[in-house]
């Protein structure tokens, strides 16, 4: 599971990036947009700090609370990134298929995360 969290790790946080500066290269603003721009470029960085945080988990220790909460995060932002995919598909009638799949991503990279970074499931839960 380990394996599976590093190489999505890796994945979602060029991903992430790519994104973000996408978000950011666009040239004009308009104001309705700036809370959903400033949620992207969140969400972007969360992505992109948890991606380097599971890295960091490999090489040394970090606090027993941090991956699981990161793991949560990683899996609400996933179920979100769906949820916002087939909703944007059924109302708008414009699917996009690779937020599909990064949501899917990012939803795998948090279950992996949880669960193999972690021993025995009661330090979770003391956590």
């Amino acid at each position: 599971m380990k394996t599976i969290s590093l190489f999505l790790a890796l994945i979602n946080s060029i991903v992430a990036g790519l994104l973000l500066a996408l978000t950011l290269s666009n040239s004009g603003i308009r104001a309705n947009e700036i809370p959903w721009l400033v949620a992207k470029i969140v969400a972007g960085a969360g992505v992109i700090l948890i991606g380097a945080l599971t890295w960091i988990a490999c090489a040394r220790t970090v606090a027993p609370g941090i991956l699981p909460i990161a793991g949560l995060c990683l899996v609400i932002f996933g179920t979100a990134t769906l949820v916002w995919t087939f909703q944007r598909g059924l109302f708008v009638d414009h699917m996009e298929y690779s937020m599909a799949f990064f949501g899917g991503s990012l939803l795998v990279q948090g279950l992996a995360s949880l669960l193999g970074f972690t021993s025995d499931s009661r330090s979770i839960a003391a956590s």
